[in-house]
């Protein structure tokens, strides 16, 4: 993504394996199964053959109208023959070694119109099996130049064209709230409020709305490029709702229409709602230009930052064509907006780390890559590499099953983006830096085990609360009930000794006790003035099973919480888990409230929050001016209270978790609730969700008192 840094799988098809078998039965019907290989344009391969493997696959990728040429060098051993064909069994080329030269080639082979190819390496007719081992070297360019990933980046760059009248691409909405405009060209130049000129003739015009200093009845932005010679292609543009500029306003509608040498190529009318704890709201579409000035702008449609985690459309059906990647061996490939996304995939084992790495060639793109597990869960997902580039790279991902693995390589916005070019991408083991401890996971084994890892420089803190309501974190290491915190990762902001950040809190054999643990991930510091997206994982082990695994993407200051239960015969169950900001929204109150039992001033209702019943719901009749005090005390000195005040519209407009243990005159217990003094502002039937800290998420339990009193 940009800013300020702040479906048809044509090309790349699916590796047919039946005809490649009845390929080789047919060039020589003793060859054994053949393993197969990934070619990198540049790049020597090395093989080997013999009496129990006589015969090698290797396949490539290439462009409509790409030549290659295929060359191998035998090392030592037998004489050599290969066959080049595409993926529907069509022979290209055939070369045999029968002189025993050591040598041969196929020279500029003329690819047509483009895909997968295969290259079979297989003995000589005559040369028997002996054990050989060969070089194999991949060259791919266009037109016939022989060169490499360099020249297939260069042969899409975008072509110029005389436009009389220029390009002008302008956002209008309404309403007293700041968006923000940005266009990238095919170039990779881009226009936005903090880069307001490219050396093509792009001029960015007034930051309307700007930081809500000064409000326009009718704001307007633009991006423009001069009359002259400008790129063909395809243009991104972004809205982004940065933010609202008083109480009033909600979602915008907003007008974005583009005109290209005088004509319009387009107008797009949408709503963008106010970006929440989830991140930025934005907008993206693209305008593509052609050869003879004809241009069109698509529909587009919303991609906020929680997008990241969504697969892209069209995946489903495509996923069945995965190129199988080696590790440690360059892939090339090529996104287009015709062609989003390329799917590859790997064996993987459990507590192994991986990392990946996509880097763009050309000539405008912006990564993104995810991984997916064996069940097809997105557990890993980067838009932008650390550090302001817009490269993609996943460092020391943590497989937590063993399986088939899918890496999804596609761009910003997905299949709505307009960003285009070649990418090479590259699968490897852990990084250098990661510490033996981790790789091995050789942390002290207990009863309890909870295990919290992620990739980033970023603060997160973990935290568990035992069945007594005493806290394991980094300021409490140690509680009476034997938790441990073993391993704290990046704590303020001080990067791990392991080099990979990693928390780890533990109960060793024979501590564990039964009930209800609540377990907290909270973002506290992103360490960083551009921080990377942080997607972590959280890993819940009793007596030797997991109860529990989760990989989310949290925002900077956002909690997840969840909790789980262990019975006295040793068995445990994980509670519900998620995101707490979004306050009495996460709880399903409003069924309830119809029936909900009505009190009156003055009167002391108790109540119990347990696992089956995370909270109860009462009702009273106010009138506006009215002053209203609710107090919700613990019975039991594990249960850590919460409360809601909902108006008769059903909006939340009170709120306490921990109150002044002064005003409640609870001798310094911090964890009880209290709405002191509000004014009702209507009148009608109100609200009050009695409830616990994290809500239907937490895993404290008890006997509570609740009094409401009206003045």
């Amino acid at each position: 993504m940009s800013e300020t840094k702040t479906k048809r799988l044509g090309r790349f098809g699916t590796l047919a394996i039946c005809l490649v078998a009845s390929l080789f039965f047919v060039v020589s019907p003793g060859l054994a199964q053949s393993s197969i290989n990934i070619l990198a344009p540049g790049s020597t391969v090395s093989g080997v053959l013999g009496p129990a493997s006589t015969a090698t696959t290797y396949v490539f990728d290439a462009g409509a109208n790409w030549s290659a040429t295929v060359s191998l060098e035998n090392i030592s051993g037998g004489s050599l023959a290969m066959l080049i064909s595409d993926i529907n069994g069509n022979t290209i080329a055939q070369a045999a070694d029968t002189a025993g030269a050591g040598s041969l080639a196929a020279n500029d082979l003329l690819l047509g119109n483009g895909g997968r190819y295969n290259v079979f390496v297989y003995f000589a007719p005559g040369s028997g099996a002996p054990d050989t081992t060969f070089d194999i070297r991949l060259d791919l360019a266009e037109g016939g130049a022989a060169d490499t990933a360099a020249q297939e980046a260069s042969a899409a760059e975008p072509q110029l064209l005389l436009l009389g009248a220029g390009i002008d691409v302008r956002l209008n909405w309404n309403g007293a709230a700041d968006l923000n405009l940005e266009v990238r060209d095919p170039t990779g130049q881009a226009l936005h409020w903090n880069s307001r000129a490219t050396t093509n003739g792009g001029e960015f015009g007034f930051d309307a709305n700007g930081l809500c200093q000064v409000i326009s009845g009718a704001p307007e932005e633009s991006a423009i490029w001069r009359p002259g010679f400008l790129s063909t292609g395809s243009y991104e543009v972004i809205v982004y709702y940065e933010q609202a500029c008083d109480a009033l306003t909600g979602s915008v509608p907003f007008q974005l229409e583009v005109m290209v040498d005088g004509v319009s190529a387009g107008r797009v009318d949408a709503v963008l709602s106010p970006s929440g704890a989830t991140g930025r709201n934005v907008y993206v579409t693209r305008f593509e230009i052609g050869a003879d000035g004809s241009a069109v702008l698509n529909t587009g449609g919303a991609n906020p930052d929680s997008s990241l985690t969504l697969l892209p459309a069209g995946f489903d059906f495509a996923s069945a064509a995965a190129t199988p990647i080696v590790r440690n061996v360059a892939v090339l490939g090529e996104i287009s907006n015709e062609q989003p996304f390329l799917i590859y995939s790997f064996a993987g084992a459990a507590n192994e780390l991986v990392s990946v790495e996509m880097q763009a060639i050309g000539p405008n793109l912006d990564t993104l890559l995810q991984i997916l597990d064996p069940a097809g869960k997105v557990v890993n997902v980067n838009d932008d590499e650390f550090g302001g580039s817009t490269d993609s790279a996943i460092a020391n991902a943590r497989l937590l099953s063993t399986g088939a693995y899918t890496i999804i390589a596609s761009r910003y916005a997905k299949e709505i983006g307009g960003t285009e070019g070649a990418f090479q991408i590259t699968l490897t083991g852990p990084s250098n830096e990661v510490a033996s401890q981790l790789t091995d996971l050789s942390l002290p084994q207990g009863d309890i085990e909870v295990s919290l890892f992620w990739s980033t420089n970023a603060d997160l803190q973990l935290l568990v609360r035992d069945p007594a309501g005493e806290s394991v974190f980094d300021d409490n290491p140690l509680v009476a009930s034997g938790g441990i915190l073993q391993e704290a990762g990046n704590v303020n902001c001080v990067p791990a000794a392991t080099g990979t950040p990693a928390s780890y809190i533990y109960w060793p054999p024979g501590t564990m006790r039964p009930g209800t643990y609540e377990v907290e991930v909270w973002y506290q510091n992103a360490c960083s003035e551009l921080p990377p997206p942080v997607d972590f994982t959280l890993l819940i082990e009793v007596n030797g099973q997991v109860v529990a695994d989760a990989r989310e993407f949290p925002q900077a200051g956002q909690r997840f919480v969840t909790n789980f239960t262990v019975t006295p015969a040793g068995a445990a169950f994980a509670g519900e888990a998620g995101f707490i900001d979004a306050g009495s929204r996460t709880l399903a109150y409003q069924e309830e409230a119809f029936d909900a039992p009505l009190i009156e001033s003055g009167q002391n209702v108790t109540g119990v929050i347990s696992a089956e019943n995370p909270f109860d719901v009462y009702r009273f009749n106010g009138v506006a001016g009215e002053s209203v005090t609710i107090s919700m005390l613990a019975a039991t000195q594990t249960l850590d209270t919460n409360l809601y005040l909902i108006s008769p519209g059903d909006r939340q407009i009170a709120a306490n978790d921990d109150a002044d243990p002064v005003l409640l005159g609870t001798a310094g217990r911090t964890t009880d609730s209290l709405i002191s003094g509000y004014v009702l502002t209507e009148n009608g039937p109100y609200t009050i969700i009695a409830t616990r800290y994290a809500n239907q998420y937490g895993g404290t339990l008890g006997v509570y008192s609740l009094i409401l009193r009206v003045n």
